[in-house]
């Protein structure tokens, strides 16, 4: 299942980042839901991880560098970094209480860092990167932030739905209907981004949503390394088979490995669940975010 593009609300169960916020009472149910979070990255036949990817309790990134090896690492290195960081000083100002929980201002941030760095490196000259980022809120909300093809996906009741649109040519070629989903798919032209952070062009504002979050709910951040090769049947397959986000992470790659992808691979998977459940307290990171 894929949603429809903006302008939001579209998911059943979303509230518009920029609407009402719900009061939140300290010590109350919906402070008590963090994320059991894990991740992993592997690099495609290039040798080179240009992905970087970030799973903790309150958080999961996936960025997917472009700009060669140097540049499209750096550039995936410095999108998470920046964006964990904006996030983590967000909670101790109280900006996760936000309607977009800070992740506006987060990614612009991040699309700032890519350009100062490719401005100070002739050899980073042209990097840039995908960016997409889901926050657990202190009020119960996941609130997700995107820029580029890589995608969010909520797994919930045996349902996946992916909750981002893609940047890219192919995808614009699908909304005008010049082309099929399933000629998407195979398309040469699929790798060709019209929004990403860094690059010559300005990415405009993330696009924004917002999810009431529920115990149970699985969610799933991804490089289209993964995406671009495995069928969403595949992908809820999996979500649906391992009880835990590492191994649900470890065999999402190995099936990206499976389908013949030729890019880096990485997924980023987390359950909401009452704080104390979560058997990892993270942060994890991966690819090129990796220490």
């Amino acid at each position: 299942m894929t949603a429809p593009s903006i302008p939001l609300p579209w998911f059943p169960a979303a509230e518009v980042p920029g609407g009402p916020v719900r009061e939140r009472t300290a010590g109350g149910p919906l402070d008590r839901l963090v994320l059991d979070p894990a991740a992993a990255s592997v690099a495609g036949p290039r040798g080179v991880d240009q992905d970087a990817g970030c799973a903790g309790p309150g958080m999961l990134v996936v960025a997917d560098g472009v700009g060669g090896a140097k540049g499209g690492a750096t550039a995936a290195r410095i999108a998470v970094t920046e964006v964990v960081r904006s996030v983590d000083a967000g909670r101790a100002t109280g900006a996760d209480a936000l309607p977009d929980a800070g992740l506006a201002d987060a990614v612009a941030a991040a699309d700032a860092a890519v350009r100062a760095a490719a401005a100070a490196d002739p050899a980073l000259t042209g990097m840039a990167t995908t960016c997409t980022a889901a926050v657990l809120t202190r009020d119960g909300r996941v609130v997700v932030a995107h820029v580029g093809d890589s995608r969010a996906h909520l797994f919930r009741d045996g349902v996946l739905t992916r909750l981002t649109t893609d940047h890219s040519l192919v995808q614009s070629l699908v909304a005008s209907g010049d082309l099929t989903a399933e000629e998407a798919a195979a398309s040469p032209m699929r790798s060709i981004l019209l929004r990403a952070l860094g690059g010559s062009a300005d990415p405009g504002r993330a696009d924004l949503l917002a999810v009431a979050a529920r115990p149970g709910d699985r969610l799933l951040v991804c490089s289209d390394g993964l995406s671009g090769v495995v069928p969403a049947a595949t992908l809820a397959r999996v979500l649906a088979a391992e009880r835990r986000p590492a191994a649900a992470a470890a065999r999402l790659l190995l099936a990206a490995l499976a389908a013949g992808t030729r890019d880096d691979v990485t997924a980023a998977v987390a359950d909401v669940v009452p704080a104390g459940w979560a058997g990892t307290a993270g942060p994890l990171l991966v690819g090129a975010a990796a220490p």
